[in-house]
């Protein structure tokens, strides 16, 4: 099952629903009770929003609503986490390095919902036990990167030159395009 995600530019509030016409209502409540545009045509200008933030929404104008496109967990992609977590050594980053991460990937359009096995859930339930408590202030707005299928709410917290992204193209704003710094090192 597809989730559906969006967050209004003006007030960066986020939403989620299980269907595209809770979510519309409940936008729409939201836009409402702020005072921002609900006039003619804002479903349009609504839609033109969440399809721009999801890359996973398939956006035909001959259609009443846009769909969900079903983005997966490969092998590959499974073999990249576990590489990572076995070069995670250490200490995470600092708390302020991972509030700056969890920022930046909070409003990127790669940060979406991310469909796995049953295998990948029980996998997703060591991160955890791996985060050791550690928490930023974004986590509730953080799904996974559509880019590596990786759990943002514990990516945010390891050090670059941990990270296995190997064969993996992130967008120009991403913090994992940056050069690891000293902090990141594993002997730090």
């Amino acid at each position: 099952m597809n989730e559906w995600r969006y967050v209004q530019p003006e007030t960066g509030a986020v939403f989620r629903g299980l269907s595209y016409w809770g979510l519309r209502d409940a936008v729409f409540a939201h836009r409402k009770a702020m005072g921002l545009d609900t006039g003619s045509g804002w479903e349009a200008r609504f839609q033109d929003d969440l399809c721009k933030q999801n890359e996973q929404v398939v956006c035909d104008r001959d259609k009443t609503a846009p769909r969900p496109m079903s983005q997966s967990v490969t092998l590959d992609d499974l073999k990249r986490f576990m590489t990572t977590l076995v070069n995670q050594r250490g200490d995470f980053v600092s708390k302020e390095e991972a509030e700056r991460r969890a920022t930046i990937c909070s409003t990127c359009p790669k940060n979406q919902v991310v469909r796995g096995c049953w295998g990948c859930f029980g996998i997703s339930k060591l991160v955890g036990a791996f985060l050791k408590g550690s928490k930023t202030s974004r986590d509730t707005a953080l799904d996974s990167c559509s880019v590596c299928k990786c759990v943002l709410r514990a990516k945010v917290w390891l050090k670059l030159d941990t990270i296995d992204n190997s064969g993996l193209e992130y967008p120009d704003h991403c913090w994992q395009k940056e050069a690891p710094t000293l902090s990141d090192s594993a002997e730090a």
